[in-house]
């Protein structure tokens, strides 16, 4: 299977924060089937937003896959989406907790 058809990837995760409700939304950008790409496309989107005004609160490269990516809302609230913290060695709640550490 070419890698353009390929279901599982990464796509990089901008935070936003949301001045209506104080709270934090994100959006995914950049799907590829590599991981090393994805990193390389973080790096430029850290890059791009720098100067400006209005920047991310963070710019991190997630495991999804395609359908989940083409499908998934822009300024999405839930915290139930892909997270870096797989990449990371740690569990959805691992990562929820304070410094990633479960016993924090």
């Amino acid at each position: 299977m070419p890698a353009r058809n390929a279901r599982h990837g990464y796509a990089v995760r901008l935070d936003w924060a949301d001045a209506r409700s104080g709270g934090v939304f994100h959006d995914f950008t950049r799907f590829t089937p590599s991981r090393l790409r994805a990193e390389r496309r973080a790096a430029s989107a850290r890059h791009y937003w720098a100067p400006g005004p209005v920047r991310p609160l963070a710019v991190t490269v997630v495991p999804i896959d395609r359908p989940a990516y083409r499908d998934h809302d822009r300024e999405c609230f839930s915290t139930h989406c892909p997270t870096t913290a797989p990449l990371l060695g740690l569990t959805a709640s691992d990562a929820a907790t304070p410094a990633g550490h479960p016993h924090s």
